[in-house]
């Protein structure tokens, strides 16, 4: 299991930054203020931050809700923040373990660093080997292209060779930048934070996007930063997810007392919009189920359902075909999945 979750995390860690450390995507951060003394920092997700993070200034310091996927969001995040105080950032809250929720963490050298255990244990087991082998595989590549130019005669096609080698050189520097620092106190319970009169708590509401997933909640501002829990308008990603646990830890997710709900990904939302994200889920789990209760195989299952149209506007389409994997996977693994639930047989079903 630890393997196959590595090369998953890797893989996904390998794609993404091929595709964002090359990104000519101009950032477009937007500063969006909640309440007096907090804030969310939205991003564009083809930027180099990739996700959201949230400020909270407190009465002698601030919290930090995330920071981002590179050392160079993460120094603009606390930019951002120098522009609203000269307090002293005293606590990191790291959502869950992925990259780009974790990878400014490096910036924030005096601050507390919080996460579940969870979180700590997939940073340091996973992030980090998995940054050694990417930094390592973009020199191996960089190696054999100098050895393919030195021996080509074609000069268009030397051009060519000479400018891919730049691109790799750029991106293993980027690479080389990176410090991984792992959550150092982890709590898998609830935590507050008090600081003068004010309260913050960090929550461990259940699994769901990952096994160590945390909100931060300020009750008296009614604000809820949920992390990669919620995807707002979007189709989530679920390479670690236990998606049946997503939709009861949602459901706790909307008992707090929040107004506002701050997704890793997207515009912050409201309560409905939460609400239309676990609809998603539902009609996902029913969908699947029919397939799975019908006897399908999981790649017919995945070939022959289809985005219900009430979520067609939804990004991150390409997401899908993963999500019905994981729910098909997570259901057939169910003890009363190996039949249909009102007892006729495939064939039955197919004939009505």
């Amino acid at each position: 299991m630890t393997k196959r979750l590595a090369a998953c995390s890797f893989l996904l860690f390998t794609c993404t930054w091929a595709f964002y450390a090359h990104s000519s995507a101009k950032e477009n951060s937007e500063l969006t203020k909640l309440a007096d003394n907090v804030y969310a920092q939205i991003v564009n997700p083809d930027g180099n931050a990739v996700s959201n993070s949230g400020i909270v200034i407190l009465e002698h310091s601030v919290l930090v809700f995330d920071t981002h996927f590179t050392p160079e969001a993460g120094q603009a995040l606390l930019t951002a923040i120098r522009s609203l105080t000269q307090k002293p950032v005293l606590y990191v809250v790291n959502s869950h373990a992925h990259a780009d929720h974790t990878h400014g963490n490096q910036v924030f050298t005096d601050a507390q660093l919080i996460g579940s255990s969870a979180t700590r244990k997939e940073v340091l087991e996973l992030d980090l080997p998995s940054l050694n082998r990417t930094a390592a595989i973009a020199q191996a590549q960089i190696e054999k292209l100098r050895r393919d130019m030195s021996k080509e005669t074609d000069s268009d096609e030397i051009k060519r060779i000479s400018a891919q080698i730049k691109s790799r050189e750029d991106y293993a520097q980027a690479m080389a930048r990176i410090r991984i620092v792992a959550p150092f106190v982890t709590t898998d319970d609830n935590l507050k934070i008090r600081d003068g009169e004010q309260e913050v708590r960090i929550l461990s509401l259940g699994k769901g996007h990952t096994d160590g997933d945390v909100v931060l909640f300020l009750p008296a501002q009614k604000i809820a930063f949920v992390g990669d829990l919620f995807f707002n308008n979007a189709i989530p990603n679920v390479q670690d997810a236990y998606m049946l646990a997503w939709m009861k830890t949602l459901e706790e997710v909307l008992k707090l007392d929040a107004d506002k709900f701050v997704p890793g990904h997207g515009a912050v939302g409201s309560r409905k919009d939460v609400e239309k994200f676990l609809a998603y889920f539902q009609e996902l789990q029913r969908l699947v189920k029919e397939s799975v209760d019908l006897g399908d195989s999981m790649e017919q299952a995945i070939n022959e359902i289809v985005m219900p149209v009430k979520f067609s506007s939804y990004g991150f389409q390409n997401f899908f075909p993963s999500n019905v994997q994981k729910m098909f996977a997570e259901l057939k693994a169910l003890p009363t999945s190996s039949a249909p639930a009102d007892g006729t047989s495939k064939t039955e079903k197919s004939t009505k």
